[in-house]
């Protein structure tokens, strides 16, 4: 290991660091002051990039902080990009309800309103919300991914940046009541937790593949969208049973994800190179 190589390692190391303290503190914070507050999960989403905000002055020197935004990867991505990100998280969370529906869990139902007006939300939603949700992706793919991947590979750094993002609900889910609120916390907080940190490969692998950000913030949204739009067209025969076959804290989401990254990680092995 040269002693250049084993500095931007080093450094790389100390600003995940200090960005990740920054987020789960805030994110405590947030949990502690709001533990009722519908607007918590969503005040939330804005952590992360306030903490590469602080992070990016308070440890890179002048001249590497334009870089360090550039290397987020703001740019305009390819539409393919854009194309594969949205309608592959819909295709998942689709599924997801299809194989519960198939159990019996939950049956679909004609929404209010009639589907083009349901469909028109939920196309605006994901709009909106793909810009909304760069607070997050900023911080996760955009920042942390990056430094992850100068000290190990880029699949082992697109588990990792999950587990972290995943780590960061924990507050939301323990401390506060507004936020995947049904069934037991045994049972939801570890489905949670795996779920995020497996989907942490299909995010990254879309930051890495696309050079871009934009088609992460638009595939998490399109997630976001369909769980709040799916209620209007899906009833459950128990809030719980759903809760432990489908949405995100679902096992039949949980093995449709974990069916998802190995695939990536062993078939698209290639896509994993950390620029």
């Amino acid at each position: 290991m040269t002693r250049s190589g084993s500095s931007t390692r080093s450094s790389a190391l100390r600003e995940a660091g200090v960005f990740l303290g920054i987020a789960y503190a805030l994110a405590l914070a947030i949990a502690l002051a709001l533990p009722r507050a519908g607007i918590a999960p969503l005040i939330s989403i804005l952590v992360p990039v306030i903490a590469v905000a602080i992070t990016v002055p308070v440890m890179l020197p002048r001249g590497e902080r334009r870089a360090a935004w550039a290397a987020v990867g703001f740019g305009r991505p390819p539409w393919r990009s854009m194309l594969v990100g949205v309608v592959g998280t819909m295709a998942v969370l689709a599924l997801s309800y299809a194989i519960a529906a198939a159990v019996g869990v939950v049956r679909f139902t004609a929404p209010d309103g009639g589907i083009g007006g349901w469909v028109l939300e939920l196309v605006l939603t994901l709009v909106v919300f793909g810009v909304v949700l760069l607070g997050e992706e900023i911080g996760w793919r955009g920042f942390l991914l990056l430094r992850f991947g100068a000290v190990m590979s880029g699949r082992r750094a697109v588990l990792a940046t999950g587990a972290c993002q995943a780590a960061f609900h924990l507050p939301l889910l323990t401390l506060t009541t507004t936020y995947q609120a049904e069934g037991s916390r045994w049972i939801v907080v570890p489905m949670v937790m795996a779920t995020l940190t497996l989907a942490g490969v299909w995010y990254g692998w879309l930051r890495l593949w696309s050079g871009s950000i934009w088609p992460v913030s638009y595939a998490h949204s399109a997630f976001n969208s369909v769980l709040q739009g799916g209620p209007r067209v899906v009833i459950a025969t128990s809030p719980a049973a759903m809760a432990y076959t489908t949405t995100e804290t679902g096992v039949v989401t949980l093995l449709i994800v974990l069916v998802m990254a190995v695939y990536l990680l062993t078939r698209r092995a290639g896509d994993f190179r950390v620029p």
